[in-house]
Formats: C-alpha cells, sequence, structure tokens
C-alpha cells in the first residue's frame, strides 16, 4: 500500500512539473516572441498538445523536452526549449580557452582571405565573417577597396561567411552604392523599436555601376545573408550558388525554470523593399549551382559581361583570352 501511494505522488508530481513547462513556455512566447502574429497558433498548439498522449506518455518535464521541441519547430527553427549547463559545467566551460568570434575576425586579417585581381580584370573579395566596425577595421576594408577600385568586375564570395556585425555590412555596401540607401531594418520586441541600417559615409572611390556577383552556400549566414538579400533586392548583384541558411530573426536564451531555458526569437530584420527577410528560407540564389562551382561559373559569367561591354581592344584580348580557359575554384 505504501509502494503505491509512493508511485501515485511520484506521477503526479510528474504531471505538475510537465504542466507547469508548456504553461511557463506559453507564459514566454507570449511575452518575448518576435513573431506576434503566429502566437495565437503556438499557443492553441500547446494547449492541445497537453492533451495529447504524447505529453500523457512522457514521464517527467526532462522527457518532454524532445517531444516538445518537435512541436515547437514546426512552427520555428528557433524555438527550442533545453537544460541549462549545470554549475559543473559551466565553471570548465570558463576554464577552456575561448576566442569570441569577432575576435578571432580581429586577428584573423578581419576575415578577409583572397583578395585577388584574375585575368579579363575580374576582382574576387572573398570574407568568412562580418567583423566589428573600428578604425582598424575600416581601414582595412578601405586599403582593399582601393586595391579593387579599378576592376572590371567584382566578384564577392561569402560561401563560407557565417555572419557578423551589422555595421559592417553598412560599411562594405556603401562602396557600391551611390545616394544614401536604407539597407535593412531591425525591430525589436524588446523594446518595441525598429533600428534603420543605411549606408555610411566612406572614403574612396565608390563604384555605383561595378557589376557584382555574389556567391553563397549552405552555410552562408546571418549578416551574410543580410548582405546577398540586400544586394539582391536592390537590383545591385546577381546572386550565384546555393540557398543560403535562413538566420534572420536573432535570439536569445530566456529562463522559463531553475534548470530549463528556450532559444527565443526576440527581433527580426525588415527588409524595406520586400518588407520581409529570410528567416527559415534562406536567400534563394538567381542562379542555383553546387557551391563548388560557383566561382568558376561566376567568373565566366562576368567575362562574358565584360565582352558585350568592353570597347578597349586590349582588355578585349585579355578577356577573350581569359575565356578559353576560366578553371577556378
Amino acid at each position: 500500500m505504501l509502494l503505491i501511494q509512493i508511485i501515485s505522488t511520484s506521477a503526479i508530481a510528474s504531471a505538475v512539473d510537465k504542466h507547469q513547462l508548456v504553461n511557463e513556455l506559453k507564459k514566454h512566447i507570449e511575452e518575448f516572441y518576435v513573431l506576434q502574429q503566429n502566437i495565437p497558433a503556438i499557443m492553441s498548439h500547446l494547449t492541445h498538445f497537453t492533451q495529447s498522449e504524447d505529453f500523457t506518455k512522457a514521464k517527467s518535464a526532462s522527457e518532454l523536452l524532445p517531444i516538445l521541441n518537435t512541436r515547437l519547430q514546426a512552427f520555428d527553427k528557433h524555438l527550442g526549449v533545453s537544460h541549462k549547463p549545470n554549475t559543473q559545467d559551466a565553471m570548465e566551460a570558463k576554464k577552456a580557452p575561448y576566442e569570441s568570434w569577432f575576435t578571432q575576425l580581429e586577428r584573423k586579417n578581419f576575415g578577409f582571405n583572397r583578395i585577388e585581381i584574375l585575368p579579363g580584370n575580374v576582382g574576387v573579395m572573398a570574407f568568412w565573417g562580418f567583423a566589428n566596425v573600428t578604425q582598424e577595421s575600416k581601414r582595412k576594408v578601405h586599403a582593399i577597396m582601393t586595391l579593387l577600385s579599378d576592376v572590371d568586375s567584382l566578384i564577392i564570395d561569402l560561401r563560407e561567411n557565417g555572419g557578423g556585425d551589422a555595421a559592417m555590412v553598412q560599411q562594405i555596401s556603401s562602396y557600391f552604392l551611390d545616394k544614401k540607401t536604407h539597407l535593412n531594418s531591425f525591430y525589436s520586441r524588446d523594446t518595441d523599436q525598429t533600428s534603420e541600417y543605411w549606408t555610411v559615409a566612406i572614403e574612396g572611390k565608390k563604384r555605383p555601376s561595378l557589376p557584382i556577383y555574389i556567391l553563397t552556400s549552405n552555410a552562408t549566414f546571418s549578416a551574410a545573408e543580410e548582405f546577398a538579400y540586400n544586394f539582391k533586392h536592390l537590383g545591385r548583384a546577381i546572386i550565384i550558388g546555393e540557398n543560403t541558411k535562413g538566420g534572420a530573426n536573432p535570439w536569445r536564451f530566456v529562463d522559463i525554470g531553475d534548470d530549463i531555458h528556450v532559444a527565443m526569437p526576440v527581433a527580426m530584420a525588415i527588409n524595406p523593399i520586400t518588407n520581409t527577410n529570410w528567416e527559415g528560407k534562406g536567400v534563394q540564389p538567381d542562379h542555383s549551382i553546387t557551391a563548388d562551382k560557383a566561382l568558376e561559373y561566376a567568373y565566366k559569367k562576368a567575362l562574358e559581361q565584360l565582352a558585350l561591354t568592353q570597347k578597349n581592344p586590349h582588355e578585349m584580348s585579355d578577356i577573350k583570352s581569359a575565356l578559353k580557359q576560366p578553371v577556378l575554384k
């Protein structure tokens, strides 16, 4: 009889924990989640979920987490509940050597890993992240843009670019747009404010009519996606490669209990032309091709376009020569 009572009490406690978890999750989604138009559907789904067989069969709140995540991510791939790291794990993490994304960028040439002028006067600028905007990083960008200031066409390689600072998106974009241009906005649910990002004043030569080809892959993410998305919808570049990863809405962890937190999208990008963004969809290329072949394809396209417009016979000779063997990796 005593054993039966213990089991019964344990089962009741587990049921209370599960309901408490879902109720806390609903409360925090209503308070913080940025896509407010989706909230009623999520609330309704979570209410029905507590009456489901999956909910009943889960023996504890912890066992409920993976089932709950499957349900949440049908609405938003960034929504997810998980256990917070325990104290011991957190202490071990602090002891381990750690270098932030932006510190790595600063240490490694601000992310720029290939600057080249190919035969036919086609420039290539490849970088794997958008560094924080500082006096030093601005000088680096200015030096690179000076080196590329006389190319007849430019390939911007973002295939390995994982994102970074939106202010650096402004900085680089400003070299290729003549008039002051609204690039993007971010709405924050926390503040209920929208911040606009426009081109900025830059030193050096602007190239507002330079033909630009942007290379993407399924690893292109965040600020790199913003750059490609902005230039695509401004009609300022041709996007070549693969569909990008699809991360437009910044998120943070929100505690929903002593040991559980939820990854919560709390802000969203709003493009001034489309009035939406690339969240969950990625940036669709104008020319779809596997990432490993995108550079060669873009180079050939650039040369073909230059062949139609080039009037200098010496430059034309270089272009024709390059077109015979445009083999790149």
